[in-house]
């Protein structure tokens, strides 16, 4: 055969050998989208119906469980449902990013706080899942279509880049974030306990270690309140801590303190620089849009119930300060209870701003030996006499 039909010969081959190969690829593409398009069909759409599934008759671990193959892809690896709304770490103990720890006097495996149960998580909006090097990590849908933007831009301010970093910005970073059609996911560490659980559950806290819970969530209001956002969720379920120290199961002070960390800020606003103080204010019970007004469940002050406009600020002043003092809560040490019913008096314009409280707090408890605050709170559950 000469040269020149040799070569068209070859040129055809060629030709027709990549265009199959082009072809297998572009099948192979195609299938992972129609079954993309399939599963968005499975997903809620929206946020408030993500928060409750059963609106339209989905079940929380089968709307993590569809989502399945969008973490894998993201190299992420879910954890096994063991029980309704009840994930479990597919190994026996996870890989903490820094976040998550235990106290060594918790050696029961089963109990609350203990290293095991550093692998067992509550879904709800969120779900924990592990890195492909095993660090537990926790996901959470943050926007769906134009819901939830206002919360992406912020946590994109204030969870990421330079600002994170800053030290006394208390809001739990936000590691990366995943797309899937319109749905924003974000990817957060997965912290040690919640501050719910500091006084009135399992964990054996001293008043010590609870002030040292509170005082950083007021640095890290101040942080928020001098780039003009104001939290307005600012409950203790929406508190992380690191690990809880339990100073009074070992009646000894601790040498390290865990750090506590913000979340949730789909309810946040923000104010530009330039706008006046006086119109820094808010409207109404403190909600977003796609959130429903007559689904709002939480205790308000009385600026908010009277529907006039009011300061934000001092709402999460008076917010941090209810969750304690609802819950009776008290260090029986007068002059530090009278700052925290300071911090909740009905009067906005009485009420301590974040920084007053922080500076009253910070100078009562600096005063006061670490070995004096090695006392149990008092407090009792709401309703009882």
């Amino acid at each position: 055969m000469a040269p020149s039909h040799l070569a068209l010969v070859t040129g055809c081959v060629v030709a027709t050998f990549s265009a199959a190969i082009a072809v297998y690829h572009g099948l192979t593409l195609l299938k992972p989208a129609q079954k993309r398009k399939g599963l968005r069909e499975k997903l809620p759409r929206g946020i408030y119906t993500w928060r409750r599934p059963d609106l339209v008759q989905l079940k929380e671990d089968d709307l993590w469980n569809n989502l399945t193959s969008v973490l894998r892809d993201a190299g992420l690896i879910p954890w096994i449902c063991a029980s309704f709304s009840c994930l479990v770490s597919p190994s026996k103990y996870i890989l903490s990013a820094g976040f998550a720890y235990a106290t060594p006097t918790r050696d029961v495996p089963q109990h609350s706080g203990s290293p095991e149960r550093l692998g067992v998580f509550q879904c709800m909006v969120k779900a924990s899942i592990s890195t492909a090097d095993g660090v537990a990590v926790v996901v959470r849908v943050i926007a769906i279509q134009n819901e939830g933007q206002q919360h992406l831009a912020l946590l994109r301010k204030i969870a990421a880049g330079p600002l994170s970093l800053i030290s006394s910005n208390h809001c739990l970073p936000m590691f990366r974030e995943i797309f899937f059609e319109d749905i924003v996911l974000g990817v957060f560490p997965k912290a040690g306990g919640c501050v719910d659980e500091a006084f009135g559950a399992w964990a054996e806290n001293s008043v010590g270690d609870v002030l040292d819970m509170i005082l950083q969530t007021l640095e890290g209001l101040v942080f928020l309140h001098d780039l003009h956002i104001a939290h307005r969720d600012m409950f203790l379920s929406n508190l992380l801590v690191q690990w809880h120290p339990e100073s009074l199961r070992t009646m000894t002070v601790p040498i390290s303190r865990p750090r506590v960390y913000i979340i949730d800020f789909e309810f946040a606003v923000e104010f530009p620089p330039d706008c006046p103080t006086e119109d820094r204010v808010s409207v109404g019970y403190p909600l977003c849009k796609w959130y429903p007004s007559t689904g709002y469940s939480r205790p308000a002050p009385p600026e908010v119930e009277c529907g006039k406009p009011y300061c934000p600020f001092k709402l999460d002043v008076w917010q941090l300060g209810a969750v304690f003092t609802d819950w009776s809560f008290a260090t029986t040490i007068p002059a530090i209870d009278e700052v925290l019913e300071d911090m909740k008096l009905s009067d906005p314009a009485m009420r301590l701003s974040a920084n007053e409280a922080l500076m009253k707090l910070s100078k009562l408890v600096n005063n006061m030996s670490p070995a004096s605050l090695m006392i149990p709170p008092h407090f009792k559950f709401p309703g009882d006499p």
